[in-house]
């Protein structure tokens, strides 16, 4: 069997399903390998409730919302210090609430989707590292070889295409084991403690029982004598949360290890392959909120990808340069938030475990620090009000600047506006692009009649929003 594909995606977690059915929808051929059959259980049941306007972009949020996962309304909090305990309830509408899903049933849907739009799905199937071959890959998998155009790793911490990563965190080992009987009835989906020597998460599974995870230095079970339960039992206990829990419930799984030390790949793209989810950059677990970063992830390389593969003038280099810098700032930022969380809720004093978390951002990873929004400078015009009549400019260190943009489903060069205000480039405000319409900013008699201008192309109300976007963040000022 020798089979000729345009795009090989390997792995059908979240990232791997979500990559083949955008690339499926835009008309590629796309064929998913899997090694496990599916359904298959996985560690990593709890979505944020970021992960919804995700879902619902992939038409499933409401195949998701009818399943039956249990809804994250509750959560029972034990952190900061020893008698800071609460249960924080989720507020606002059902999507306000993250999910915990039985990920055997989840990862189910998502790649049941990519099946319906098109794309070829092969569970069951190993495949081994592809090898180049002319112009794009020979994948040997059971009964012969696929040979793929353009190949894209979805495979997680396994690294596919076997490139070094770069670790962007101190290391960290997760232990992990599932109990079964009856949690305490006291609300809450999820529990979450710090100890001196790490940090614990719980949550109710589907179909009952609960998983419980702690997250410790690997040194921790070196010094334990390598007995994973030994210590995994010794943490829980240490923890009034989880003694009560599993006081209440007995283990009934081997205790699991597995590396959680966030990394980046040093090259997530190239004219022939991608990588996307894990196999691209891991982020601290604190977040919570991995499987919807593999699933932008995804959702970011589709664009890529569909301009590498139907070029049209510079979108093929355009694309490599934004997943590269998508990758870069997603990590970047991750990182940042994790060290910001290590520290605020730092536990037990000054502990070595969250001590060297809560500066853990490497070079690598570090994110540059967003300089503080600097409103319009005294004598400027001041408030936006007093701006209004006056012509006006953008700041003389703010700049347009040629970015690679997502417009649409494609990646293009476009004009963004740049500045140590803003954490990135920006290109457009919700669908309004603007560098048209800052460069008629020198020929209007005013801000009043800019706005004007940009309200005969833009909806009604759309320019006053702009205006007063650029001058929140000081960008704009009195003309001389």
């Amino acid at each position: 069997m020798n089979e000729q594909q345009e795009v090989c995606v390997v792995g059908a977690g979240p990232a791997g399903a979500v990559l083949a059915a955008r690339l499926s929808d835009l008309g590629h051929d796309v064929t998913v390998v899997e090694r496990e059959p599916f359904p298959r259980p996985h560690i990593g049941e709890s979505l944020s409730p970021a992960a919804w306007p995700l879902l619902d972009a992939l038409g499933v949020g409401d195949e998701v919302r009818a399943a039956g996962f249990e809804r994250t309304r509750q959560a029972r909090v034990r952190w900061r210090t020893r008698d800071d305990e609460r249960l924080r309830p989720a507020r606002g509408s059902e999507d306000a609430c993250g999910l915990t899903v039985d990920r055997a049933r989840f990862d189910a849907i998502l790649l049941e989707r990519a099946r319906a739009a098109g794309a070829t799905v092969r569970t069951g199937t190993a495949a081994r590292r592809p090898a180049p071959s002319g112009s794009g890959w020979d994948i040997a998998v059971a009964g012969g070889v696929l040979r793929a155009g353009f190949v894209a790793d979805a495979t997680g911490r396994r690294r596919l295409l076997g490139e070094r990563r770069t670790t962007t965190s101190v290391r960290t080992l997760a232990l992990h084991a599932i109990w079964r009987g009856r949690p305490p009835s006291d609300g809450a989906q999820t529990w979450i403690d710090a100890v001196a020597e790490g940090w614990l998460w719980g949550a109710r599974l589907p179909g009952g029982g609960l998983r419980a995870i702690v997250f410790v230095d690997p040194q921790l079970l070196v010094e334990e004598g390598r007995e994973r339960e030994r210590l995994y039992r010794r943490l829980l206990a240490s923890s009034p949360l989880f003694a009560a829990l599993t006081r209440s419930a007995t283990i009934a799984s081997r205790v699991q290890a597995c590396d959680a030390t966030s990394y980046v790949a040093p090259a997530p793209i190239d004219a022939h392959s991608v990588k996307v989810g894990e196999a691209c950059f891991a982020i601290d677990p604190l977040s919570s909120c991995g499987v919807q970063t593999a699933m932008q992830s995804a959702i970011c390389a589709a664009a890529a990808v569909h301009s590498i593969l139907v070029p049209d003038g510079d979108s093929a280099a355009a694309a490599r340069a934004f997943y590269a810098e998508y990758q870069r700032h997603a990590a970047a930022s991750h990182a940042a938030t994790a060290a910001g969380l290590y520290a605020e809720h730092r536990a037990d004093g000054d502990a070595p475990f969250w001590r060297r978390r809560a500066a853990q951002a490497s070079p690598q990873a570090a994110a540059p620090v967003p300089a503080p929004v600097r409103p319009a400078a005294p004598g400027a015009g001041g408030s936006l009000a007093e701006l209004l009549p006056l012509r006006v400019r953008l700041r003389p260190d703010a700049e347009l600047r040629t970015t690679p943009c997502l417009v649409g489903e494609r990646i293009e060069l476009r004009r963004a506006l740049a500045h140590a205000a803003l954490e990135r480039p920006v290109a457009f405000l919700g669908s309004s692009e603007l560098a048209p319409l800052l460069d008629g900013l020198p020929a209007s008699a005013s801000l009043a009649d800019a706005i004007r201008r940009w309200d005969r192309r833009l909806p009604p109300g759309r320019g006053h929003e702009i205006a007063r976007w650029l001058h929140a963040r000081g960008l704009i000022e009195r003309a001389p």
